[in-house]
């Protein structure tokens, strides 16, 4: 073996750092807010049937201004999931906040203080001491499955036991009412708690990828309100998105037959309806929030697949295969359960066996 080369490993990165994920919260501000807020811009031209047409979206949450801000959505969504993992906060080891909406000044994370950092007022509102604390930052609406992918890492490179992951998203001081993207976005936040185990883990597999040929996708302008241009996103993220899909299935040695419920980033209807057609993955099994949440970023995912397992609509067990994408491009792939490990089927040994091969 040359200098600086590694023996391909037979093992799947979702073994190497076994940790469960125990559990899940949510939290969205505020009364839903409907479409027709937007009939009631004139300069936006549209109605409730043309957002759903293009967007999917029937409603997002938006917090009053001057009332909740992203600190305290997200510490809300992490007592509910510490609750349903039944630990108490002080067996939190690590906390990793991710946010792809937070500014200084303009869209800061808590009161009293201008940052944009997610995890410190967290930990604070917590009453959290002396724990790995530190933000997700880059990837926006990817930060779940990268912020994730840290904490389970950190577990065994650290020999610690529980982290908690936080998104909280509030995009409403950065929208900008001219355009008609505003209509897409929502405020709210989801957490994960992740814990250690010398047994197999929740996560068969993850793929994470990032390419910057599309870096200016997204941007801040001069008024510190965000520019997305949708058209490229639409163009180039189902594919990025099937793809990563299909590497960490076969990685994993799994068939989409296979897979419970297809998690998709819940940035539009559209792209959704379309990865999970090119993945073959029906309807009734892709999991959706954001006809009543909107596009929440980096929340979107957790949000959405807390909502269904506190529906008992998700059960602990399933095979749930999660893809999103964010700003970069930025984006991934996670086949994983929810409170168990995740099933060891025939297809999978015969992988793992032929790549010991």
């Amino acid at each position: 073996m040359s200098p600086g080369t590694r023996s391909p490993s037979t093992r799947s990165p979702g073994t190497r750092a076994p940790a469960l994920l125990a559990g899940l919260g949510h939290y969205f501000p505020g009364a839903p807010v409907p479409n027709s807020y937007f009939e009631q811009l004139p300069q936006l031209g549209i109605d409730d049937a043309w957002i759903r047409e293009h967007t999917g979206v029937g409603a997002r949450h938006w917090p009053d201004d001057g009332g909740e801000r992203l600190a305290d959505m997200g510490a809300a969504a992490a007592r509910m999931a510490l609750a349903d993992a039944e630990i108490d906060v002080g067996s939190v080891d690590v906390l990793i906040g991710t946010s792809a909406t937070a500014r200084p000044r303009v869209n800061p994370t808590a009161h009293g203080n201008n940052y944009m950092d997610l995890s410190l007022p967290v930990q604070r509102l917590l009453g959290l001491e002396r724990v790995v604390c530190f933000d997700v930052t880059a990837v926006a609406c990817a930060g779940f499955l990268y912020a994730s992918q840290v904490a389970r890492s950190l577990l065994w490179s650290m020999d610690l036991e529980t982290a908690l992951v936080v998104c909280a998203e509030n995009p409403k001081p950065i929208l900008d009412f001219r355009y008609r993207n505003s209509a897409l976005f929502g405020a709210g936040a989801a957490a994960a708690v992740w814990r250690r185990t010398d047994g197999p883990g929740s996560v068969a597999d993850t793929v994470l990828r990032a390419d910057p040929e599309h870096y200016g996708a997204f941007d801040i302008d001069e008024r510190d309100r965000m520019v997305m241009r949708g058209k490229m996103i639409g163009q180039v993220g189902p594919g990025y998105l099937r793809d990563a899909a299909l590497t960490v299935l076969g990685r994993a040695g799994t068939g989409a037959d296979e897979v419970g419920w297809l998690l998709p980033h819940q940035g539009n209807l559209n792209m959704i309806r379309q990865v999970g057609g090119e993945l073959g993955v029906p309807g009734d099994r892709i999991l959706v929030n954001l006809d009543r949440r909107g596009n929440t970023s980096s929340a979107g995912m957790p949000s959405c697949l807390s909502e269904h397992v506190h529906a008992g609509i998700v059960q602990p067990g399933d095979p749930i295969l999660g893809v999103g994408i964010g700003r970069g491009f930025s984006w991934g792939a996670m086949l994983f359960t929810y409170k168990t490990p995740y099933p060891v089927s025939a297809r999978t040994v015969e992988t793992a066996d032929a790549a010991a091969r």
